[in-house]
């Protein structure tokens, strides 16, 4: 969700028709900003519809699936979820699909907006089968997911995810240097999860960890069949983050341990997984990673949407450290096989 101000949107005051200049007054076209021009589609099936909020009066945190836009056409507010920002008078908010949004109406009017949808029906056209969702359980999912889905995409500029996209432009000391500490780091991985069962009492999540270790053991095996034989390398930070996740595997409470693994290892193996495939095409080891991962990585939403010992301030105060941790280790990996050219170079 994001809050645009009416002083925001570039104004014209004249035109120029058959060669005369003409006074329009002044005009702020949206697609003269580039938020609004990227968000709005050239061609769409326009839904319309005044909203009307008193003050203290509240349109709850919900979701939908199309993109739509709220245009404040007199009084104040302020917005809720994704964003909390006081909205007035010109401002639009502009609500991507998925995003967690709310308005409230404050003192002394409350407001009138103008909501727009472009892709097909309204969201409340059919009252008794409105387009969105309220559910708070739900909710507190889709806010996690909504949050982890940035850091995903945020990883996706990682400097090891860029190099083995890239990885035909590498020279082939760089591309073993980084295959080596890989493996180093895929051996730790197979005791991370392993530490996840053993730290689990939990019964249903306990049984959600061994059918996760079930279908991971063994990977790092096939990861080695395409290194010549080549010893793994230690490397401090790597070990030190392998101990970080160990530990927390080991003692933080159940719901941690689900995003951490799930959400965080899986989710940032989705990510490379599918970055090497192209560069590995017939290695079973990238192969499996790039289809299984999408499916770990639902498990621990289906996890937390059944489970209510969480709130999502300490999920996602979690999923940031987990984060933290994934993108120093990966700039680690990069910043390793990198050395290797280095050297020569300076040879």
């Amino acid at each position: 969700m994001h809050v645009i101000e009416r002083d925001d949107v570039p104004e014209i005051t004249s035109v120029v028709v058959d060669g005369a200049p003409h006074n329009i007054g002044l005009l702020k076209d949206f697609h003269r900003n580039p938020v609004l021009q990227q968000f709005v589609p050239e061609v769409a099936r326009l839904s319309m519809s005044w909203v009307r909020l008193l003050p203290g009066e509240e349109l709850s945190v919900h979701q939908h699936p199309t993109k739509s836009m709220i245009i404040i056409a007199e009084g104040t507010g302020r917005t809720m979820g994704d964003a909390t920002t006081d909205i007035r008078a010109g401002d639009i908010v502009v609500v991507p699909p998925g995003s967690l949004h709310g308005f409230v109406g404050t003192a002394p009017t409350g407001f009138w907006a103008l909501s727009v949808q472009f892709e097909g029906a309204g969201l409340y056209e059919d009252p008794d089968n409105a387009r969105v969702v309220f559910d708070a359980d739900r909710l507190d999912v889709e806010l996690v997911r909504s949050d982890n889905q940035r850091f995903m995409r945020e990883y996706e500029n990682n400097a090891l995810v860029r190099m083995i996209r890239d990885l035909e432009t590498q020279s082939p000391e760089v591309r073993n240097r980084l295959l080596d500490h890989l493996q180093t780091w895929s051996d730790a991985f197979q005791r991370v999860i392993t530490a996840r069962i053993v730290g689990e009492a939990d019964g249903p999540a306990r049984k959600l960890a061994a059918e996760h270790l079930a279908e991971e053991i063994g990977h790092n095996r096939l990861l080695a069949d395409i290194r010549d034989g080549r010893e793994a390398q230690w490397d401090p930070v790597i070990a030190a983050v392998a101990s970080w996740f160990v530990d927390r595997m080991t003692t933080a409470p159940s719901v941690e341990r689900t995003v951490l693994a799930h959400l965080v290892l899986e989710g940032s193996g989705m990510v490379f997984h599918a970055a090497g495939v192209d560069a590995f095409a017939s290695s079973e080891y990238f192969r499996l990673h790039d289809g299984a991962d999408a499916e770990h990585l639902e498990m621990g939403y289906r996890e937390l949407a059944e489970r209510r010992d969480w709130t999502p301030d300490e999920v996602r105060g979690v999923l940031r450290q987990g984060w933290q941790m994934m993108e120093l280790l990966s700039d680690r990996i990069a910043e390793r096989a990198r050395a290797v050219a280095v050297v020569d170079h300076a040879g």
